[in-house]
């Protein structure tokens, strides 16, 4: 090996994928659906709640039963179904299971950071 030449390294790391911006509306799509399913999620005490003050009266609980497991299964579709822009693939979805934590694709690391509005102090007359 000539030391003058530089080395190729299999090992080296590349940095996680980043947003072009043509990705960026469909990336806050994608990241207005997770919102929407945690949010749906963090409602759960007050589902609980709501459904133990009926009980207690007396009042039939069906109604709102149906309504709330099928709004947290319309947000979690939604968001099941949702493709990444670069690899046309679910975005959460690896396996079976979504993956609520992640902020990049599962499939191709395309990273949801890069949607996010960028906060400018200055201003510009």
């Amino acid at each position: 090996m000539n030391p003058q030449e530089p080395q190729s390294d299999d090992s080296v790391i590349t940095p996680r994928r980043r947003s072009s911006p043509d990705h960026k509306p469909t990336i806050r799509k994608i990241y207005r659906a997770r919102t929407r399913l945690i949010v749906c999620l963090w409602t759960l005490p007050v589902y609980i709640l709501t459904v133990w003050i009926l009980l207690s009266n007396r009042q039939p609980i069906d109604l709102f039963m149906f309504f709330y497991f099928a709004l947290c299964a319309g947000f979690w579709l939604d968001m099941a179904w949702r493709k990444c822009p670069a690899c046309d693939k679910q975005f959460y979805v690896k396996s079976i299971l979504l993956n609520l934590i992640t902020h990049k694709c599962v499939h191709c690391s395309l990273d949801m950071a890069a949607a996010e509005p960028v906060v400018e102090d200055k201003i510009e007359f």
